[in-house]
């Protein structure tokens, strides 16, 4: 019997120290689940990140961005090839003819205004009820890490992350990359740096060869009347430059918005061979149809031209990415015999970055640019 009864006592014993070794197992794998499951939620929580944008700035932007305002027309012309579902207010109104080659929902979206040099319209009580997840802002790469204060100032008006990205022609393909990591749209923005990369080096390569004897003198007209230009090395004229063209303008380059007052005088005095006319200023017709400009070798020769504009314009205001095809084109109009097909390369760009299949109707009105000289010589420029 006490065998028995000692038998029965070491089971309950051994029994009792296994429930509890397995409550203690069981404690600790609750434990273990609970702590992982902190970890997982901390980790699907995880709503914002900082980032370094172009000027050295550190700002917390949200890891999901749905809606995006641009301080300035640069920023909405380069969203609107990345990411146009994110776009949800304008700077200016668009014209009608560039909602043409832009997606529908643009038509409807808010004009709030923007920041454009010493011209600042936006209504800041606008884009708050926009509520954008992140505001962006383009200037000239040479600039944006000295002076910060416009981008800061949004900031602290709207509360709401402001990031700064170069608009220098060079650096297009960086901040595709940029803005598409940031947006979401990493593999839609590498797709479009690497074709602006690839036609970017194709065609300032051809440019290289060209010999400088065959270099152009050109003037390039800005302002109603014409009469006021930017000057060789402004980043306004960055398609000038990379087109290798002798820009007539001895002046002084004016910072901002640039744009330096001429007079007729001067002008005459440059006898360029071409002037070519930003079209959202003066355009060709008006320039040739005046007396004044009657003399000068680019009028006499019907080498009068417009900078094609839709949607953006592809010299300047805004810089933006149809640069690429302000070079292609002017290119073509400066050295006629340079080896490319500028109506395969225009009609390529847009239906890359505009998902848009351009007809033989749309590609002729983005390029036609017969002119017809104060003399009555005629030229074309859209070949």
């Amino acid at each position: 019997m006490k065998r028995k009864g000692l038998t029965a006592a070491v089971l309950a014993l051994m029994l009792a120290l296994g429930m509890l070794a397995g409550c203690a197992n069981s404690a600790a794998s609750d434990s273990d689940q609970a702590s992982s499951g902190q970890q997982g939620a901390s980790t699907a929580h995880a709503t914002e990140r900082t980032i370094t944008d172009m000027a050295g700035r550190e700002v917390t932007i949200p890891t999901e961005v749905k809606g995006v305002y641009c301080a300035v027309p640069t920023g909405e012309a380069t969203v609107a090839t990345l990411a146009p579902d994110k776009l949800i207010g304008w700077v200016n109104e668009p014209s009608e003819e560039a909602l043409r080659y832009l997606p529908e929902n643009f038509a409807k979206m808010p004009v709030v205004g923007g920041w454009m040099g010493q011209n600042v319209t936006a209504n800041i009580e606008d884009i708050i009820a926009l509520d954008p997840d992140v505001i962006i802002y383009m200037g000239s790469g040479k600039s944006i890490g000295s002076d910060t204060s416009i981008p800061d100032d949004i900031q602290t008006q709207t509360g709401i992350p402001v990031v700064v990205v170069s608009s220098d022609l060079a650096d297009t393909a960086t901040v595709y990359r940029q803005l598409g990591d940031w947006l979401d749209k990493a593999d839609r923005g590498e797709q479009l740096a690497s074709y602006y990369e690839k036609h970017f080096a194709d065609i300032t390569s051809k440019l290289d060869a060209v010999p400088a004897s065959e270099h152009p003198t050109v003037y390039y007209a800005e302002n109603t009347d014409g009469l006021a230009t930017d000057p060789e090395g402004s980043s306004h004229t960055e398609v000038l430059s990379y087109v290798h063209v002798i820009n007539v303008a001895d002046v002084e380059m004016k910072k901002g918005q640039g744009r330096t007052e001429v007079s007729i005088e001067q002008v005459i005095e440059w006898n360029p061979q071409i002037i070519l006319c930003h079209s959202g200023f003066v355009l060709a017709d008006d320039i040739v149809s005046n007396p004044q400009w009657a003399d000068i070798q680019a009028v006499q020769n019907g080498r009068v031209y417009n900078t094609p504009a839709q949607p953006f314009n592809w010299f300047d205001r805004p810089p933006n990415a149809m640069r690429l095809l302000g070079i292609e084109w002017f290119a073509k109009v400066c050295y006629p015999d340079i080896d490319m097909d500028v109506d395969q390369e225009i009609s390529d760009f847009f239906k890359l970055f505009y998902n848009v299949d351009l007809t033989d109707e749309q590609l002729a009105e983005l390029t036609q640019q017969e002119t017809i000289s104060f003399t009555g010589a005629k030229a074309s420029a859209s070949r």
